[in-house]
């Protein structure tokens, strides 16, 4: 029997039609929202990747011609870790601390009081030895920064990423490292 043009289509066959449509609709809706996903993911991690670069930036040039490191410690609270450096030629003191996930630093001229003054260098911040304290084969102090940045994404995507810098102060002396030892360390007052 041969349709005539004025007929419809069945219930069913509306039915059947309006499934696929759904069917597809949805797959499509999944994977834009997972390029959407996978996108966000993308930036968060490149937004860590640049806060960190900013601190290391930041501290390369003033370790490097620091002239003294202290021992890395905690401060008077026990919670804080802290670590100073010396710059020789301008008798400035600079001292780093990781306080909750923040790492903060402030300077001081040498031998006076520091007070206040910390400014934040990056947030989200983590690391249960943020700071360690070597010696090169040439002599010099090295200061080493281990960061743990993390970053919050919707999901299973969100995450962390350890970064290890290492720092050769290239005006110090390894050998006077027991005199170096507390050099600034008067601005671990805890607060």
């Amino acid at each position: 029997m041969r349709a005539r043009p004025d007929d419809g289509v069945t219930l069913i066959e509306l039915v059947v039609a309006m499934s696929l449509m759904g069917f597809f609709t949805a797959v499509a809706a999944t994977a834009v929202a997972q390029m959407y996903r996978t996108a966000n993911d993308a930036e968060a991690t490149q937004a860590l990747q640049s806060r960190l670069g900013i601190v290391f930036e930041r501290l390369d040039t003033e370790i490097r011609y620091a002239s003294a490191i202290s021992r890395p410690g905690p401060g008077a609270d026990g919670a804080d870790q802290y670590v100073e450096y010396l710059n020789g030629s301008s008798l400035l003191c600079t001292e780093l601390r990781l306080r909750g996930d923040l790492l903060q630093r402030r300077t001081w001229t040498s031998g006076a009081t520091p007070a206040g003054g910390w400014s934040t260098l990056a947030g989200g911040i983590t690391s249960s030895t943020p700071f360690s304290l070597s010696s090169t084969v040439g002599l010099r102090q090295q200061l080493r920064l281990t960061l743990t940045a993390t970053f919050a994404a919707a999901g299973p995507a969100a995450g962390s990423h350890t970064t290890e810098f290492l720092f050769t102060a290239l005006n110090s002396d390894a050998s006077a490292a027991t005199a170096n030892a507390t050099v600034c360390a008067a601005g671990r007052t805890g607060t």
